[in-house]
């Protein structure tokens, strides 16, 4: 493919359509090569007579001086698809700092995929959210008060619910099976019914799934689809402002103080979502189309006005 070196596993077509052909660009690491998402998308955008190039970073050389979107390769949008920490970010931010439009906006994933400047901007702008610790290495959790405990320990950079573990007291942090150099959040454990809730933006509606809590032991995370309601639709619309998200995905549990996020994901599963792969291929098209790059009110120097419009 034309951002790199050798096109040997780059997917491209085109047909015959009535109005011209979007060109677009997904970064997708090993992890996710063989996966439903983003294959499917992938897979509908080229029905729909798209052409459509995939960058694998970890086997090709990326041109970084052929992301500009007029002197480059004439991408009209980029799509990310890595883990927390991959190099694919990279790369895409690279082709947004260069001016070409990146789906999401490459600033608001690296908000989202930072746990804790994500906890912190969640709490800023007034949405549900746990108190936030943020320990540089794992032996600094054993700092936080015993009067916190039960803990919920997570990376920072997580994703997938790995890695996720419940602490209720101080003993068990000898056990705690991370890397002592990683970054890892730590939150109060929130008495729940035991099951999770996720919503999915995939850009033009919200859906909803429930399932069973990966900290509750023995249970099984099947997700259901459940109807949405309008509590749920506003905060899901909320987080997308805050965060300037288009597709999205958040976890809610349950608490007795109502509904709080644990987790924004930039690109989730869509699992169950009916149709999710058209209706992603969608929205990618429409905002590679459109004029204006998506969502522009992220990044510190605009904070203040996120914050008073999502709680507006």
């Amino acid at each position: 493919m034309s951002v790199a070196t050798t096109s040997s596993t780059a997917h491209r077509t085109r047909s015959g359509a009535t109005t011209p052909p979007a060109r677009l660009c997904f970064i997708v690491e090993d992890r996710y090569q063989h996966d439903a998402m983003p294959g499917a998308v992938i897979d509908a955008l080229e029905a729909d007579g798209h052409d459509v190039d995939v960058l694998h970073p970890q086997a090709m050389l990326a041109s970084l001086s052929r992301l500009d979107p007029i002197d480059g390769d004439g991408y009209d949008g980029y799509v990310l698809k890595t883990v927390s920490s991959g190099p694919g970010l990279s790369i895409l931010e690279a082709a947004g700092a260069a001016g070409g439009v990146t789906i999401n906006d490459y600033r608001a994933i690296r908000l989202a995929r930072d746990k804790a400047v994500a906890a912190s901007l969640a709490r800023a702008a007034g949405l549900p959210f746990p108190k936030t610790y943020f320990a540089a290495r794992s032996a600094l959790v054993e700092q936080v008060p015993a009067g916190k405990y039960p803990l919920v320990v997570k990376p920072n950079n997580g994703s997938s619910c790995e890695q996720i573990f419940r602490i209720d007291n101080a003993a068990q942090l000898a056990d705690l099976d991370v890397d002592e150099d990683a970054y890892l959040l730590v939150q109060p454990y929130l008495p729940n019914p035991g099951y999770d809730l996720k919503l999915y933006n995939t850009g033009d509606e919200i859906f909803a799934a429930m399932r069973r809590s990966p900290l509750h032991p023995g249970a099984e995370v099947h997700e259901q689809l459940v109807p949405v309601t309008e509590e749920w639709r506003r905060l899901a619309l909320r987080v997308g402002r805050v965060f300037g998200l288009d597709i999205y995905g958040l976890d809610l549990v349950e608490t007795p103080r109502g509904w709080m996020i644990l987790d924004v994901n930039d690109f989730p599963g869509f699992a169950k979502v009916p149709n999710a792969a058209q209706r992603i291929a969608n929205t990618i098209v429409r905002i590679s189309r459109s004029n204006q790059k998506p969502q522009r009110r992220v990044g510190t120097a605009l904070h203040h006005r996120i914050v008073l419009e999502a709680s507006a």
